[in-house]
């Protein structure tokens, strides 16, 4: 192997190298966005809630949950 190609692999593994580090720093840059929380408005939550169909039915559902979900299908 000549002096030529082992430059240009050694040339290849640090573009390599320096490609997984800068992957690594967007990764901990979009870790820390993802980690903010979104701000929306009253309307925007009240709208998406109306979506799923979430704020109706009996205030105790989520201790009940399985009763409601199940009750009648025994």
């Amino acid at each position: 192997m000549g002096l030529e190609e082992r430059i240009d692999q050694l040339e290849a593994r640090v573009c390599d190298l320096e490609r997984k580090i800068n992957v690594g720093s967007d990764l901990e840059l979009l870790r820390k966005e993802l980690s903010k929380p979104v701000e929306r408005s009253p309307e925007e939550i009240c709208r998406a809630l109306k979506i799923v169909g979430m704020g109706e039915g009996p205030r105790d559902m989520a201790k009940n949950f399985r009763r409601y979900l199940y009750k009648g299908k025994q």
